[in-house]
C-alpha cells in the first residue's frame, strides 16, 4: 500500500457503481414523505459550499452533508497518519463497512512499517448521483484527490523511497445511517487517473 496513491481495498470503481446502481433500482418506486416520487439524481454537480465548522448532521441538504462527511473522512485519515498508533476509534466516527476497513489498513501500514504522513491532500469533490427517500439517503461522490503536497516519512523523518504522489480519481458512497452520515464504500484509482482543475 502507498500513501501517495492511497489504493483502495475495493475492486475498483465497478464496486461503487454497482452498489449505487442497486440502491437506485431498489428505490425507483419509493415515495417521499409527501407522497411524491423519490428524488434521485445522476448528474454530476459541482462541489457544494459548506461551512467546515458544521457537522454533516447539522446540514439540511443531503448532498451537501455527504460532501462534508466525505471531507471529514479524509481529514481524519490525514490526522491519523501524522502519528499512526493503531487506535482506530476516530475512523468509526466518519466511516463504516469497506471504507472503515480501508482507513484502518492505511494506518496499520504506518504502524507496521513505522512510517507516517505529512502534508495535506487537495480535493475536487462533486456529487455523481444520489438517492434521497424516506428510507434511503445515499450519495455517490467523485473526487480528484491530489497527494502532491504530502510525503511519507520514516521514523527518522526522512522521506521513504519509491513513494508516488499525484492526483487520483476517487468514487465513494456516503450514507445516512442511524442518524449519521458515513462513508461506506471507497474506490481509488491509480496516480494520474484524473487532472485537477487548472493543471
Amino acid at each position: 500500500m502507498n500513501y501517495g496513491t492511497h489504493h483502495s481495498a475495493a475492486s475498483g470503481l465497478a464496486l461503487v457503481i454497482a452498489l449505487a446502481g442497486t440502491v437506485l433500482a431498489a428505490s425507483a418506486c419509493t415515495a417521499t414523505g409527501d407522497g411524491g416520487p423519490a428524488e434521485t439524481s445522476d448528474a454530476v454537480s459541482p462541489t457544494a459550499p459548506a461551512s467546515p465548522t458544521l457537522l454533516p448532521e447539522q446540514i439540511d441538504d443531503p448532498e451537501e452533508a455527504a460532501i462534508v462527511a466525505y471531507t471529514r473522512y479524509w481529514d481524519t485519515i490525514t490526522a491519523e497518519l501524522a502519528a499512526p498508533d493503531g487506535e482506530y476509534s476516530a475512523f468509526g466516527e466518519v466511516a463504516s463497512e469497506q471504507a472503515l476497513e480501508y482507513a484502518k489498513s492505511i494506518e496499520q501500514r504506518g504502524v507496521d512499517e513505522q512510517v507516517h504522513g505529512t502534508g495535506e491532500f487537495t480535493h475536487e469533490i462533486s456529487v455523481k448521483e444520489s438517492v434521497i427517500t424516506d428510507e434511503v439517503q445515499q450519495v455517490v461522490v467523485t473526487d480528484c484527490s491530489d497527494s502532491s503536497d504530502t510525503q511519507v516519512l520514516n521514523a527518522d523523518d526522512e522521506p521513504v523511497a519509491d513513494e508516488e504522489y499525484g492526483p487520483s480519481h476517487i468514487e465513494a458512497r456516503v450514507e445516512h445511517l442511524d442518524g449519521r452520515w458515513l462513508v461506506t464504500v471507497i474506490a481509488v484509482q491509480e496516480i494520474g487517473s484524473c487532472t485537477p482543475i487548472g493543471s
